[in-house]
Protein backbone atom coordinates (compact mmCIF):
# COMPACT_ATOMS: atom_id res chain seq x y z
CA UNK A 1 0.00 0.00 0.00
CA UNK A 2 1.29 3.52 -1.29
CA UNK A 3 1.62 5.87 2.21
CA UNK A 4 -0.19 9.49 1.25
CA UNK A 5 3.59 11.00 1.11
CA UNK A 6 4.95 8.62 -1.59
CA UNK A 7 1.70 9.79 -3.71
CA UNK A 8 2.08 13.28 -3.14
CA UNK A 9 5.87 13.12 -3.53
CA UNK A 10 5.33 11.65 -6.98
CA UNK A 11 2.33 14.36 -8.02
CA UNK A 12 5.00 16.91 -7.29
CA UNK A 13 7.67 15.17 -9.06
CA UNK A 14 5.10 15.17 -12.26
CA UNK A 15 3.74 18.91 -11.61
CA UNK A 16 7.53 20.00 -11.09
CA UNK A 17 8.36 18.67 -14.64
CA UNK A 18 10.79 16.76 -13.51
CA UNK A 19 10.02 13.09 -13.80
CA UNK A 20 10.01 14.35 -17.58
CA UNK A 21 13.56 15.67 -17.29
CA UNK A 22 14.65 12.46 -15.76
CA UNK A 23 13.16 10.16 -18.00
CA UNK A 24 14.87 12.20 -21.34
CA UNK A 25 18.01 11.56 -19.53
CA UNK A 26 17.62 7.98 -18.99
CA UNK A 27 16.59 7.79 -22.81
CA UNK A 28 19.43 9.78 -23.74
CA UNK A 29 21.87 7.20 -21.93
CA UNK A 30 19.86 4.46 -23.06
CA UNK A 31 20.07 5.66 -26.78
CA UNK A 32 23.72 4.58 -26.96
CA UNK A 33 22.57 0.71 -27.32
CA UNK A 34 24.10 -0.31 -24.18
CA UNK A 35 22.87 -2.16 -21.47
CA UNK A 36 22.58 -0.67 -17.99
CA UNK A 37 22.00 -1.55 -14.25
CA UNK A 38 19.85 1.24 -12.50
CA UNK A 39 22.77 2.19 -10.63
CA UNK A 40 24.88 2.84 -13.48
CA UNK A 41 21.83 4.69 -14.60
CA UNK A 42 21.87 6.78 -11.87
CA UNK A 43 26.08 7.44 -11.79
CA UNK A 44 26.00 8.66 -15.19
CA UNK A 45 22.79 10.72 -14.80
CA UNK A 46 23.66 12.02 -11.46
CA UNK A 47 20.40 10.80 -10.15
CA UNK A 48 19.19 9.23 -7.54
CA UNK A 49 19.02 5.05 -7.76
CA UNK A 50 15.31 5.16 -6.53
CA UNK A 51 14.14 7.90 -9.08
CA UNK A 52 16.12 5.35 -12.03
CA UNK A 53 13.98 2.44 -10.26
CA UNK A 54 10.75 3.92 -10.72
CA UNK A 55 11.37 5.86 -14.51
CA UNK A 56 12.65 2.53 -15.05
CA UNK A 57 9.57 0.66 -13.93
CA UNK A 58 7.23 3.08 -15.53
CA UNK A 59 9.22 2.53 -19.11
CA UNK A 60 9.47 -1.33 -18.80
CA UNK A 61 5.71 -0.83 -18.64
CA UNK A 62 4.99 1.22 -21.12
CA UNK A 63 7.61 -1.61 -23.51
CA UNK A 64 10.36 1.11 -24.16
CA UNK A 65 12.75 -0.80 -22.23
CA UNK A 66 13.33 -3.83 -21.71
CA UNK A 67 15.52 -5.97 -18.73
CA UNK A 68 18.11 -8.44 -20.29
CA UNK A 69 19.97 -11.10 -19.06
CA UNK A 70 22.02 -11.24 -15.45
CA UNK A 71 25.42 -9.87 -15.19
CA UNK A 72 27.44 -8.16 -12.46
CA UNK A 73 26.84 -4.51 -12.53
CA UNK A 74 29.76 -2.48 -12.85
CA UNK A 75 29.78 -0.35 -9.28
CA UNK A 76 27.96 -2.60 -6.91
CA UNK A 77 29.54 -5.78 -8.31
CA UNK A 78 25.71 -7.79 -7.67
CA UNK A 79 24.20 -9.52 -9.84
CA UNK A 80 21.21 -7.28 -11.74
CA UNK A 81 19.05 -7.18 -15.05
CA UNK A 82 20.65 -4.74 -17.03
CA UNK A 83 17.92 -2.64 -19.16
CA UNK A 84 17.99 -1.29 -23.04
CA UNK A 85 15.97 0.18 -25.01
CA UNK A 86 13.44 -2.07 -26.63
CA UNK A 87 13.23 -2.52 -30.34
CA UNK A 88 10.02 -1.13 -30.58
CA UNK A 89 11.34 1.96 -28.92
CA UNK A 90 14.57 2.37 -31.41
Amino acid sequence: MNRVTSRIGYKDLIESGREGTQIKSILRLLSTGESLSRREIADTCRLEVSAVAGRINELIKRDIVIEEAKRKCTISKKLIYPVRLSEVSK
